[in-house]
């Protein structure tokens, strides 16, 4: 089982749509970041509705999940082959395929800002978002998220394990998680309305928004779904469970396609009319939602054959490989690409952005990125993967 998993082409597209996905977004949150309002609200009226996606921050939790489904399916293996699950082997190869990129993220992106020796120390020790002080790279916060679930996985995965009903525990926690959010979004002091309009529109995003986006509590759902995957695709051992029907596959791709294309980025769409109630449980829920429908197509994609997706096999694996450096270093490139487009560091250029500069900034950064992280690949990861494997062996 373990050679099929690594070998599915459909996680690989996944991870690859996940992070041009993030790529894209963050093309237009530099509009609305550093465009100003007017900028954004521009950008918002130009682009046209078939790109509602592009606004849309699930490409995070694409990733974040099938990275928790791939592990999760490998620690099984473990399991059963030796009865338990060495947790130190498995976080010293975590951090083997970590730190040395996002190190060196950490002094290059250092050097570009004031110093700070609280947040540069927290950020070290994946911790400066969660503890209030923010990372110093960019996007540093998800990679916080991503290491403290991979430091508890081993200890959470052999707990639930040893319970008699693994996947009636993990759907107790995914259910405390998700209402935790939408219980956070009833008592905080936010319109549920701005959560998302306040930062697409140019303005400060509320605390308690900042909260719901960054702080890892509120980002464990797409984990918890990716275990709860693994667990069911291990445990298939009937021909119903090996065989999804095809209605389950189109339920996810309905889920999905939904949670993409509600126009959360227009004022005064159609989802800014529901009642308050079910506002908060959507906006609450949503990460869960997405989580949930993209797994039924992981499932029934895991279990047969997917050909469609073998034209973009040799893309899909280069991206996924690369895909700790793609997102650590894409940010320069963007800001690269967007004066190679725009000709100019002009920020008044930016409310004037069309769709098309979009796409020309988007693919610039997706190569520029690409290249760079394959640079990083062959001369800074897998060399020192290697030296861990010489002096620390852990199975890699």
């Amino acid at each position: 089982m373990v050679k099929k998993i690594e070998r599915a082409q459909i996680l690989d597209l996944l991870r690859t749509l996940g992070i041009l996905q993030i790529l894209l977004f963050h093309v237009l949150f530099g509009v609305f970041s550093y465009g100003g309002s007017s900028g954004a609200i521009a950008l918002i009226a130009t682009l046209p509705n078939w790109m509602a996606f592009a606004w849309q921050p699930f490409g995070v939790d694409t990733i974040f999940l099938v990275s928790s489904f791939l592990l999760t399916s490998m620690l099984l293996v473990e399991h059963a082959r030796l009865g338990k699950i060495d947790a130190r082997s498995f976080i010293l190869r975590r951090l083997s395929r970590i730190l040395p990129l996002y190190y060196l993220a950490l002094v290059l992106f250092q050097l570009a800002v004031p110093f700070d020796l609280v947040q540069f120390s927290l950020s070290a020790v994946f911790l400066g978002t969660t503890m209030g002080v923010g990372n110093v790279i960019p996007v540093g916060w998800s990679m916080e998220v991503m290491m403290i679930f991979f430091l508890l996985l081993p200890t959470f995965l052999s707990f639930i394990l040893k319970c008699k009903r693994p996947l009636l525990v993990l759907g107790s926690a995914l259910l405390v998680t998700t209402g935790s959010r939408v219980i956070y979004l009833i008592i905080s002091e936010i319109s549920v309305g701005r959560v998302f309009l306040d930062t697409y529109q140019g303005l400060p995003a509320s605390s308690a928004a900042k909260n719901l986006y960054y702080y890892p509590w509120f980002r464990l759902p797409p984990f918890l779904v990716g275990m709860g995957l693994a667990i069911l695709f291990n445990k298939a051992s009937n021909s119903y469970l090996k065989r999804p029907s095809r209605g389950l596959s189109l339920i996810g791709l309905l889920v999905v396609f939904i949670c993409l294309y509600t126009p959360v980025h227009v004022e005064g769409a159609w989802v800014y009319q529901l009642p308050e109630l079910l506002l908060v449980v959507y906006f609450g829920s949503t990460i869960t939602i997405f989580s949930l429908g993209l797994s039924l197509i992981m499932w029934s994609s895991l279990s047969s054959s997917v050909r469609w997706i073998r034209p973009f096999e040799k893309i899909c694996a280069t991206i996924s490989k690369c895909i700790f450096g793609i997102y650590l270093f894409h940010m320069p490139f963007l800001v690269l690409a967007a004066i190679i487009v725009l000709r100019s560091t002009d920020k008044a250029q930016l409310a004037t952005i069309s769709a098309a500069q979009v796409w020309m900034i988007f693919a610039l950064t997706a190569a520029f990125s690409t290249l760079f992280a394959r640079f990083l690949l062959r001369y800074i990861e897998l060399p020192i993967i290697k030296w861990f494997r010489r002096y620390f062996p852990v199975g890699l």
